[in-house]
């Protein structure tokens, strides 16, 4: 028996994460959590710089449980590997991965690797990597994405993220409003081609993103409520890919577009820059052949917080953004998306007019 987007008769297991702690303080529970996650043998990944600035408490909270600490030098496969191999004759039952998300992405792929549990602590807020099951490399200059188990345990403390570079919450707030054209882009393509659906997983992708745009006329990402609502909807954003079995709650699209200018060598734009002007173009897409949509709004908060709304803010030319438009058709062609249903290439130019973009 089956309705549209809900469907019964089988049951999916879905990992997520066990514990996930979101305040001013939880990294000083990291002791208590390797304890309930029987965790005693771990090793510590970081970053040069989160390490000064973090790991160091982190390191002398749980130093009887650390058997190896490494600095995370360039976030690749090739990392991964390296670390592989050194830790492949220690007995270790646990990664901790402290940093950004270069950290966290080659985290994910070791604990995968090892077949370990991962506690996440990240230290910026500038996507949902912090919580997916997905880690982001790039190879040969070309941006890839790797399954990966999620994490076991998030810890995210606002006391820590408030100090992320401003750019940085910025770039993060434009991930998680790119929810809500991804949402519209999955279930246009459950209708027009019957792509399976997850109502939760979109529902729980898509509803904080929608907080934050109903309190856009005075969002302020330095102000600890602000900020908690921000981390909140990218850890949520990341369980919700877990939930689904794939990025689509997370990534239409808005993302096509942000890994066709990666793909192009394009510009000077942050992941959550791009994708976020991408959410703007797209957002006037949906609202101009289905009349669902607020791109206005959206661009409204992003210009509140000062994240970049202009393809000239991240260095990119008219032209530039819409060749990459066009060459983001050919990304992932099975994802069904509204630029499959945006036919002229004049329609692209017409867009950054409209919307200011460029």
């Amino acid at each position: 028996m089956t309705q549209r987007g809900f469907r019964i008769g089988y049951l999916k297991n879905v990992e997520l994460p066990l514990i996930v702690e979101l305040g001013e303080g939880p990294r000083k529970r990291i002791r208590d959590i390797l304890d309930d996650l029987n965790l005693f043998h771990v090793v510590l990944l970081t970053g040069k710089t989160s390490y000064k600035v973090v790991g160091t408490k982190i390191e002398s909270r749980i130093s009887e449980s650390i058997v190896s600490k490494f600095f995370v030098e360039k976030p690749s496969i090739e990392e991964v590997r390296k670390l592989s191999l050194d830790l492949s004759y220690e007995d270790i039952d646990g990664i901790i991965g402290v940093g950004g998300g270069k950290v966290l992405d080659v985290g994910k792929v070791l604990a995968s690797e090892l077949n370990v549990a991962f506690v996440s602590i990240p230290t910026v807020a500038s996507h949902d990597g912090i919580a997916s099951p997905v880690a982001s490399f790039k190879e040969g200059g070309k941006p890839i994405s790797i399954s990966t188990n999620p994490p076991t345990a998030v810890l995210a403390d606002l006391v820590i993220l408030r100090h992320s570079p401003i750019r940085l919450l910025r770039a993060g707030y434009g991930d998680l409003i790119s929810n809500v054209t991804a949402v519209k882009d999955w279930k246009l393509a459950r209708d027009v081609v019957g792509e399976e659906y997850n109502e939760v997983a979109a529902s729980m992708a898509e509803m904080p993103a929608n907080l934050m745009l109903s309190s856009a006329d005075k969002l302020d990402l330095k102000v600890i409520k602000h900020l908690e609502m921000l981390v909140r909807g990218l850890i949520l954003s990341g369980v919700a890919i877990s939930l689904a079995g794939s990025s689509r709650p997370a990534s239409g699209a808005e993302h096509k577009f942000s890994h066709a200018l990666d793909y192009l060598g394009y510009g000077e734009g942050i992941h959550g820059e791009q994708v976020a002007i991408g959410t703007i173009i797209m957002e006037y897409f949906h609202e101009k052949v289905y009349g669902v949509g607020n791109w206005e709004l959206l661009k409204m908060s992003l210009e509140k917080i000062r994240a970049p709304t202009t393809a000239k803010e991240i260095n990119l030319t008219k032209e530039q953004v819409v060749e990459a438009l066009v060459y983001a058709r050919r990304i992932r062609r099975k994802r069904y998306t509204i630029l499959d249903e945006i036919a002229d290439k004049e329609d692209f130019r017409i867009v950054l007019e409209k919307t200011g973009i460029a």
